[in-house]
């Protein structure tokens, strides 16, 4: 008799325990549901904020561009995931930069937003330098690779003082040469983004220099890059 209860004792845990375990079968499979769905909730909601962070900054940049009646295509690489931008991030390392600016500079004007110092810097509203969007502003800002931003004067000639005495807000003014000289790119200046594609702040002075005979600095650079690549 007590084996029999024994017996019907295991029988009615073993069923208590495949019941409870079917439970937890089931409420996991549940609770996994629940966070693939949640997941592909917030992955959704990301993208929809992303497409609408790009719409609203592609409104803005559209009505730059619509200012700049030679505003010219595309030609150098974009950052893959920004190339439905209005105005894409370029996809070219510091150096590549620097060697585009010093020989066909025109080609990064589909990547450039001109800018200027804000009125809040100019007022002495605040400390920091800030850069806003400018239509006619003297200086580039280009977005790179990894979101940075860079600052590039304007390419052309400087003719009067205090063209020079704007850019100096920027970069440091290396060399002089009478005027009117042309602008030559040492360092790129560096921003920090308040609000992207429209806000800046200064973080480092890039620097410049300027040179009377643009076509013999032009020659200068030709000899001092073909220096460099013969070097061992």
């Amino acid at each position: 008799m007590e084996s029999d209860k024994l017996t019907e004792s295991v029988k009615f845990l073993l069923k208590s325990v495949r019941q409870l375990s079917d439970r937890f079968i089931e409420s996991s499979g549940n609770v996994s549901r629940s966070f693939v769905s949640v997941e592909k909730d917030v992955a959704d909601i990301a993208y929809r904020l992303e497409r609408l962070e790009t719409e609203l900054l592609n409104g803005r940049d559209r009505e730059l561009v619509e200012t700049d009646v030679i505003r010219r295509p595309t030609e150098l690489p974009v950052v893959p995931d920004k190339k439905d931008r209005i105005i894409p991030a370029l996809n070219l390392p510091l150096e590549g930069i620097l060697e585009v600016y010093r020989n066909t500079p025109i080609l990064l004007q589909p990547f450039s937003r001109p800018c200027s110092v804000s009125g809040r810097t100019l007022s002495g509203e605040i400390t920091e330098i800030e850069l806003e969007v400018f239509a006619q502003g003297t200086t580039w800002i280009i977005e790179t690779l990894d979101a940075e931003w860079l600052l590039v004067p304007k390419p052309g000639m400087l003719e009067r003082q205090s063209q020079i005495e704007s850019l100096s807000r920027f970069f440091d003014v290396k060399s002089k040469s009478s005027l009117p000289g042309e602008i030559e790119l040492l360092e790129p200046g560096r921003a920090i983004a308040v609000e992207s594609g429209r806000r800046w702040y200064l973080k480092d002075k890039g620097s410049i220099g300027t040179h009377a005979d643009p076509l013999q600095i032009s020659i200068e650079q030709r000899i001092r890059r073909l220096e460099e690549k013969l070097q061992p």
